[in-house]
């Protein structure tokens, strides 16, 4: 069940999302994760962990540029 006061997705008593560069729960860091999505995988992220992952490419692509 949704908690409706939980507007952020991280709420209480849940584990935080990304601790240091690692995403909690998968084993994997940002930059794993993020060539993952690229070669079309489906790493098992939260919604709130994709939200991190498909941001933090986006800012790595952009810094490149």
């Amino acid at each position: 069940m949704t908690d409706p006061s939980c507007v952020s997705g991280v709420c209480g008593a849940d584990v935080p999302p990304l601790v240091g560069s690692v995403l909690t729960g998968t084993g994997l860091t940002l930059a794993q994760a993020a060539a993952a999505l690229e070669r079309g995988e489906t790493p098992p992220l939260t919604d709130v962990q994709r939200r991190i992952v498909e941001d933090w490419a986006q800012r790595r692509t952009a810094a490149r540029a």
